[in-house]
């Protein structure tokens, strides 16, 4: 018996001559469901990677105004009270951002402080995105 299961089993692996077409088509079909896949996650990861560079830039042109504004007197105009004009900055990505900001006085302590809130705003295929951060100046004087 046992030299009867050794016979079929070798006959099957001399008669086979390849693949059908069928098994070609069907490997083949499975494949490029695998590969849609795969540039499906890379489509993503590249709006991604655009997203995550733009708000790069946006936080880096939030903080140069930061430090800007900590470069002036208490009393200087661009940190009076109230909203300022926005300002127009085109990056390296040739992306146009916004800033603007507003300064509040005696807050968040009476007398001596004031709060900045810089907000940078721009348009990718017609949507607006936008950043704030704030910080508080003291007045050293």
């Amino acid at each position: 018996m046992r030299m009867m299961q050794k016979i079929k089993f070798k006959n099957i692996l001399t008669n086979s001559k390849g693949f059908s077409i069928l098994e070609v088509l069907l490997g083949i079909t499975i494949f490029m469901i695998g590969m849609l896949g795969v540039t499906a996650l890379n489509i993503s990861s590249l709006k991604s990677n655009t997203f995550s560079g733009n708000m790069s830039e946006a936080v880096i042109i939030a903080g140069d105004k930061f430090e800007e504004l900590m470069t002036f007197e208490f009393g200087h105009g661009d940190l009076a009270a109230g909203g300022h004009p926005p300002e127009t900055y085109v990056a390296q990505n040739n992306l146009t951002y916004t800033v603007s900001w507003n300064v509040t006085d005696d807050a968040p302590l009476p007398e001596r402080t004031k709060t900045v809130n810089v907000t940078v705003e721009w348009d990718i295929k017609d949507v607006t995105r936008s950043i704030s951060m704030s910080t508080v100046i003291l007045d050293h004087d």
